[in-house]
């Protein structure tokens, strides 16, 4: 069956994403001359980019691909947040289901660009667990979107909106209404109970889950191959994607043979948001029902084409028609 067949599925599709949403602040500018107080670059700005990061450019990544997004998170009351808000709102997010809580300040990366090349990035935004007030707002949000919902994913950047009480009513609804479930996070031990769908870690997040610092010399994607059924075990997931940025990823499964998927390398400024992409269809496309090697290879597909544009970017179904007649041509 060709890749594409199961793109027109998407459309049908509703997924809830629950996790960490960010706001990507782009200062573009050139550096041409050095400060006078110290040997740093001097930055003239030409312009200002605002977009969804974080859970919030999984869930624009998504509805870029054409199908029906809820979006549950916590932003401050502030600058930061309206900005946030209005870049979902401008790509189609509905942003209802965003709780703003004034005692928190909005997650927010800013990156200072000279062209192409990055030269600073400074974060703000609370970190700390949820308020019992706001938690609980999340689960009934979790109660009434996740029985309708054909998939859920899990942005877990560890920034305190995924607290012990919200994975637990996301464990207890996926035992009744089971789903297509993906996990995103930094601490893939947390989902075990959950039996995910599937894990996406990259290489440092598997290293960190197999309490490891560093491989050596060895082959990174050899390594994670004969680490295949402790990284599952670990996770309790049937399938763990992951991504080694210029060496492509590795697809796991028990009792299968791992799927090997390989890259172009990129600028590491333009690789901003490729792991998003990649999750968000991997998801639709197990939602969707095709066979894993398929959903590997479309995921695999949409991050190659978002690594090609600058900043944090999604991929759209019409950009992936073109990526894949250009490959069957070549």
């Amino acid at each position: 069956m060709p890749l594409m067949f199961f793109l027109d599925r998407f459309p049908d599709l509703n997924v809830v994403v629950i996790g960490e949403a960010m706001l990507d602040r782009y200062l573009e500018g050139s550096a041409t001359r050095l400060c006078q107080e110290a040997p740093v670059p001097v930055v003239t700005l030409s312009n200002c980019q605002n977009v969804p990061g974080g859970a919030a450019n999984t869930a624009v990544n998504l509805r870029s691909l054409g199908c029906q997004v809820s979006l549950i998170s916590v932003i401050g009351d502030d600058w930061e947040g309206t900005l946030l808000r209005q870049a979902l709102l401008r790509q189609g997010v509905n942003t209802d289901r965003i709780w703003v809580d004034s005692e928190r300040s909005t997650l927010t990366k800013q990156r200072v660009m000279d062209g192409a090349n990055l030269l600073l990035r400074f974060d703000q935004g609370s970190t700390e667990t949820l308020s019992l007030d706001i938690e609980q707002q999340i689960i009934d949000q979790l109660n009434d979107r996740i029985p309708q919902s054909d998939a859920v994913i899990i942005s877990d950047y560890g920034y305190g909106i995924l607290t012990p009480r919200i994975i637990q009513t996301i464990a207890h609804l996926q035992s009744q209404f089971p789903h297509t479930l993906v996990v995103d996070s930094k601490n893939l031990a947390a989902y075990r109970g959950i039996k995910p769908t599937a894990v996406k870690p990259n290489y440092h997040q598997a290293l960190k889950l197999l309490g490891e610092t560093d491989i050596g010399d060895q082959n990174r994607a050899d390594w994670i191959v004969a680490q295949s059924d402790w990284i599952l075990n670990l996770t309790g997931a049937t399938i763990s994607a992951v991504t080694l940025d210029r060496d492509g990823a590795v697809i796991l499964q028990r009792e299968r043979s791992p799927y090997r998927l390989y890259a172009n390398p990129s600028c590491q400024s333009r690789t901003i948001g490729a792991g998003d992409t990649f999750t968000a269809m991997l998801t639709l496309a197990l939602a969707a029902q095709a066979p894993v090697t398929v959903a590997a290879d479309l995921a695999a597909a949409a991050a190659a084409i978002v690594v090609h544009k600058d900043g944090t970017s999604t991929c759209t179904i019409a950009e992936l028609h073109s990526f894949f007649a250009a490959n069957l041509k070549a």
